[in-house]
């Protein structure tokens, strides 16, 4: 079956069927055969992946560029319900994914990571390989390669995957979540800040994307940065409207309400205390 989805197209709200797919009450799981793919989706629920053997292609969390990517056996990614994960391989491996309601499974996750339920939150994981997530998910697809119907078995055996892939290391598990934002996360979370400007970029939304508390995740950002989330968004939303003041002759009130800004107002008195100019008065620069 062919693999391909418009890379440049709206994201899928679903994952289209490429594989055996067995449908339970809190998630679907997918063996996806290999051959050429593209990925293109941002689904309501939280995904997870696990690839069979090495891949390597184009691809990218959140933001529009894709990047070349080079993966081992069995690496695998989680990632937070509504986040756009688009990627293209010429010769993508057998894959098996599932897509959980992680609400609803939240019970069931923390009881078996034994951890109040509000600890466990959604978040961005990129795995390394680990022995025992390899082994059930082998035991996964042999066991979808040799049935015809879901079973309790089966089930068990995805809930386990599900955990074993959110467990974290014994000193963040003391505390119930990452309090080092990796590189990648946190590329991850820069890339989604751009594709987002017009969406919510709380510091509570970008801390959950990342799956720390958000005390933790501003302390993190700001030794990266050298500036608080809340003003880097500001400062990504400000040049983003400029570049639009400038290139295009869209009128002000879309290109605020485009980058996030409540109203033309409010962009505007928020280019006159940052910049020392009104995006009135800066366009009329451009023209002249």
């Amino acid at each position: 079956m062919k693999q391909e989805m418009k890379i440049d197209a709206p994201p899928r709200g679903d994952l289209p069927r490429w594989g055996t797919r067995f449908t339970f009450d809190t998630f679907v799981v997918e063996l996806v055969p290999p051959g050429p793919r593209t990925f293109n989706v941002k689904l309501k629920n939280s995904f997870a992946s696990i690839s069979f053997s090495e891949d390597e292609g184009h691809s990218t969390l959140a933001d529009d560029k894709l990047r070349r990517f080079d993966r081992r056996p069995y690496e695998y990614i989680v990632s937070p319900p509504d986040f756009p994960l688009r990627g293209t391989s010429d010769n993508a491996p057998e894959v098996l994914v599932i897509a959980f309601d992680f609400a609803a499974l939240r019970p069931e996750i923390a009881s078996a990571l034994q951890l109040p339920d509000e600890m466990i939150e959604p978040r961005i994981i990129i795995g390394s390989p680990k022995p025992f997530v390899t082994s059930i998910a082998q035991r996964i697809r042999k066991h979808m390669m040799s049935s015809d119907a879901p079973g309790d078995y089966l089930r068990s055996l995805c809930v386990v995957l599900i955990v074993e892939m959110l467990r974290l290391p014994g000193r963040q598990r003391k505390l119930g979540r990452g309090t080092i934002l990796k590189e990648a996360v946190f590329n991850a979370i820069l890339n989604y800040i751009d594709s987002n400007l017009d969406g919510d970029l709380s510091l509570e939304t970008l801390a959950r994307l990342a799956g720390v508390m958000p005390h933790q995740f501003g302390r993190a950002f700001k030794r990266r940065v050298g500036q608080s989330p809340h003003h880097y968004v500001l400062q990504r939303r400000i040049d983003a409207a400029r570049r639009m003041l400038i290139e295009t002759i869209l009128p002000i009130a879309d290109i605020a309400y485009a980058n996030g800004f409540s109203s033309q107002s409010h962009m505007t008195t928020t280019f006159k205390r940052e910049l020392g100019t009104t995006p009135a008065q800066l366009r009329n620069k451009k023209e002249h």
